[in-house]
């Protein structure tokens, strides 16, 4: 519920204050633009401009007050100064909204791949167990009656509060939320105390604004800054990149691994698998559980393990999670089955990563004697350093199709051509800058007992090409060729 002020010396606690003993305000703005007389402004360091070159803009503006990093001689309004003023500005937009978080019970996920899927997941057992669950991620933000499509995966600080203040006034009881490295790095979610996290796994992604593997771990690890007091902060084991950043977690941190390993104190094991199910035996904390779920592949596997382990740490029973996870039948855009009466087996994944597509043809191997036909491409204005990673995880496929994904302002023939130099030989890959074409050559080609896997955009319903956002939906456009590919092959 939003507050007519607030003072800083109780939001932020007794940082300096120059000029002053405390700042008591309702207004706080991060853009100097937008500030308006007796508005305290915040100088955040964004990505690309830092807020502290525009304190005496903000003050001529009629800025009361600023939140700042270090003391500025050539102004007369209050200083508060503070060590991180982009954690500073997510407390303040929390306590502007009454701290809604800490009426809820709150669950992150972190991870280059599976953050999606296990918060659907973990969505779905809480409300098995009659706990009304709020989401914010990747598809959707939901307030646990209402939801809306998502914008970022973690949204900024200003929409967490207001968001969170949603699922509060819904009487919503628990949020489960997706955490991107850019909100962690960012400082987003510093208002926020987390009842359990997860780490799902630290693959190669987003190096064009982390820089190199050692950083973006860095940064994944900061979840655990997030955690409340002896919270548990799960991670899977089985990865490199998860091992890795164990080292860098403080030493307090509650860590409890999962996975296959037998190293794992929670475990995963397969006993049977067809193309519609799989049967598995999950080892908890507590107690064991048999599920069948239709979710299929390895990487769904621990999906569900990592939603089930985050529910028992927050008191869930067996059966409540058993139920479920056997509910959730599919996850927009994530190993989404499209059926249109084909002889074969397609689907659209989300996956846009080395080790997410290489997976995605995991999964598809284990479906099919047959051949593996792959459509994917790369986002434009995005790391660049992955695109040959991408072409070399995808080797093993019988026929690939590289294409367009959002170009956004780079040409997609550069594109295209960045990600095929990673092959060693392309005798078996397809160009087309036209994705629809890309989808089309491949169901066109794909026979009896094949599987198609188009990756890459998931649930995207548009595509970005330049500075147009153009309608383009994977699975309806998919489902739409296959109608018209069976109805010429009845003709």
């Amino acid at each position: 519920m939003e507050v007519s002020s607030i003072s800083l010396r109780d939001t932020l606690g007794p940082f300096p204050c120059v000029g002053g003993r405390d700042i008591v305000a309702s207004c706080f703005r991060c853009d100097s633009r937008k500030v308006r007389p007796g508005d305290v402004f915040v100088a955040v360091r964004g990505a690309t401009h830092d807020g502290h070159l525009y304190i005496e803009r903000a003050v001529s503006a009629g800025a009361s007050a600023v939140v700042i990093e270090r003391p500025h001689p050539q102004i007369s309004v209050p200083q508060c100064i503070v060590p991180d003023s982009r954690a500073a500005f997510a407390k303040i937009c929390m306590a502007l909204q009454g701290w809604p978080a800490r009426a809820l019970t709150v669950a992150g996920i972190t991870g280059t791949n599976g953050k999606t899927t296990t918060a659907w997941l973990l969505r779905s057992v809480l409300e098995a167990a009659g706990r009304k669950t709020g989401l914010l991620g990747t598809i959707e933000y939901s307030d646990g009656n209402s939801s809306e499509a998502a914008g970022l995966t973690t949204p900024d600080a200003e929409q967490l509060a207001h968001h969170f203040d949603r699922m509060v006034r819904a009487r919503a009881s628990h949020c489960v939320m997706e955490v991107s490295s850019h909100a962690l790095d960012q400082r987003r979610c510093s208002g926020i105390s987390l009842s359990v996290a997860a780490i799902t796994n630290i693959t190669h992604d987003h190096f064009d604004y982390h820089g190199n593997s050692d950083r973006y771990r860095t940064v994944k690890s900061q979840i655990a800054g997030l955690l409340q007091p002896r919270s548990p902060l799960l991670v899977g084991i089985d990865d490199a990149g998860c091992r890795a950043a164990i080292s860098l977690l403080p030493p307090d941190t509650c860590v409890v691994t999962f996975g296959f390993s037998p190293e794992a104190q929670i475990r995963a094991e397969i006993l049977q698998c067809t193309d519609r199910v799989q049967d598995l035996r999950l080892t908890l904390s507590s107690f064991e559980i048999r599920i069948q779920s239709p979710l299929v592949g390895r990487h769904n596997v621990l999906n569900m393990l990592t939603a089930a382990a985050m529910a028992e740490q927050l008191g869930v029973d067996a059966d409540a999670i058993r139920d479920g996870l056997q509910r959730v039948a599919d996850v927009p855009g994530r190993m989404e089955r499209i059926d249109a009466g084909q002889p074969f087996k397609v689907f659209v994944d989300y996956a846009h990563t080395p080790d997410g597509l290489a997976q995605c043809l995991v999964t598809a191997r284990g479906l099919t004697t047959g051949r593996v036909i792959l459509v994917f491409g790369a986002g434009g204005d995005r790391d660049r350093s992955k695109r040959p990673l991408m072409a070399q995880a995808t080797e093993g496929a019988d026929a690939i199709f590289v294409t367009s994904d959002n170009p956004r302002s780079e040409d997609p023939l550069r594109i295209i051509e960045e990600i095929c130099s990673g092959y060693a030989s392309t005798a078996h890959v397809r160009t087309s800058v036209d994705r629809l074409v890309a989808i089309r050559d491949a169901v066109t080609l794909a026979g009896p007992g094949d599987v198609v896997m188009v990756a890459g955009r998931g649930h995207e319903a548009t595509q970005l090409i330049g500075d147009r956002h153009i309608g383009f939906d994977d699975r309806k456009v998919t489902s739409r060729l296959l109608r018209e590919l069976n109805s010429s092959r009845t003709h």
